[in-house]
């Protein structure tokens, strides 16, 4: 007879009990965790091939299911190489989906542990938190914040990953930028507000670009206005509310989807070998629909409460830069260094010593309103003309790209 294992041997001493009379049927089947029906079946393998009856069939026997050794070697040399520091889930996906390697997730990790194969996170016991519920709408609340990391490792710069995550589906939006500017979530308000409308909030950190740290003015204290930063004024002529978040747990949804990516897109971005932004952002328009996929959830409430968003035109017009100036007598401006000329207008005779708006466009050109008119426009071209005519040290303006 094979080697028995303790199991066994304690189901043949309970058998053999059973024979004897040392037993009766209800003792053996407590003994055996079995019904009668269980026992009474047992037995009669017993008597009719002898103790080897109570061992499994397919003992000692390699199961049909088996990954093949030469496959079991393979994914041994690639999570060696190439596909190196990847979780045993994300791993399982790309064996599957780029190696037409299928195989369970637990196998899978049973293999890579018994090569010392250590995996990618180490558990840690869970803190109790409390739990905020998810917003019940679609629209209804945006996360919003960017994370610096290596994105593409030694491959190219370290780059900016600017976006948002809605609270009640994880619907994801996302842009690589060099930096965390203002201009880099005025994109990604673009986008959204372009795609499925202007969401009734959104959820931030006290970074300067959502909320301005400067007192407020005795005119903004008169009107009991906060002061606001180019970002939170846009968002105001847009209706839209910013919620500021106390605590990075506080925003843990998009802080969870940052460690995510973290983990996953880097290891994407590494096999498609992007090396620069252009390509990463190429990437993501590929990446983030089958990740909104993957990882989206269907909200309680089915109406989506986006609300219509401006024309693409008038958009421009509100997520831009936007300044006061005051016109000199001979209708120009100062403006960031450079000296704004004002043409005739037949509308109003003359400007000098009025208000007016300055709006830095996404485009780099520069428009001038009285009264919400346009009275003056600069194309990029002519901004790049003077700032090349000015001092480039007293210019803070950027040429046309």
């Amino acid at each position: 007879m094979m080697s028995l294992n303790m199991k066994e041997k304690h189901r043949i001493e309970v058998i053999q009990s059973l024979m004897d009379g040392r037993l009766t049927m209800m003792q053996a089947q407590q003994a055996l965790g079995r019904s009668e029906r269980q026992v009474w079946r047992i037995l009669r393998r017993v008597r009719d091939e002898g103790l080897e009856g109570i061992i499994h069939k397919n003992k000692g026997r390699r199961s049909p299911r088996r990954i093949p050794s030469k496959i079991r070697r393979k994914i041994v040399t690639l999570v060696r190489g190439e596909l190196r520091d990847i979780n045993d889930t994300h791993l399982q996906e790309i064996l599957d989906e780029q190696y037409d390697i299928h195989i369970g997730r637990e196998t899978l990790r049973s293999l890579l542990r018994s090569h010392n194969i250590a995996p990618k996170h180490k558990h840690r016991s869970s803190r109790y938190r409390s739990r905020r519920e998810r917003k019940a709408a679609f629209g209804a609340m945006i996360q919003i914040d960017a994370s610096p990391h290596p994105w593409l490792e030694d491959r190219g710069p370290k780059l900016n990953l600017v976006g948002g995550i809605d609270d009640a589906t994880s619907t994801v939006w996302a842009h690589f930028e060099q930096a965390e500017t203002t201009w880099a979530y005025m994109d990604l308000m673009r986008n959204i507000a372009l795609t499925k409308g202007l969401p009734l909030s959104l959820y931030s950190d006290r970074h300067n670009i959502f909320h301005s740290p400067r007192e407020p003015t005795i005119i903004e204290q008169l009107n009991n206005t906060p002061p606001l930063t180019q970002f939170g004024r846009a968002m105001n002529e847009l209706g839209i509310k910013i919620i500021n978040a106390l605590s990075p747990q506080a925003k843990g949804r998009i802080e969870r989807l940052w460690k995510t990516f973290q983990d996953r897109l880097v290891v994407e971005l590494r096999l498609a070998n992007v090396s620069n932004i252009k390509e990463a952002n190429q990437f993501l328009k590929l990446f983030l629909p089958k990740f909104n996929r993957k990882f989206g959830v269907a909200p309680r409430q089915s109406n989506k409460v986006f609300l219509k968003s401006p024309p693409a035109s008038k958009l421009d017009r509100i997520l831009c830069l936007k300044d006061t100036r005051t016109v000199a007598n001979d209708h120009t401006i100062s403006f960031e260094g450079l000296i704004l000329q004002i043409p005739p207008s037949k509308k109003f005779h003359s400007i000098a010593g009025k208000r007016v708006t300055v709006l830095q466009l996404r485009n780099a050109s520069i428009e001038i309103s009285y009264k919400n008119i346009t009275v003056a426009r600069f194309s990029p071209k002519a901004v790049s003309r003077l700032i090349d005519s000015s001092s480039p040290s007293k210019s803070d303006l950027k040429r046309a790209a």
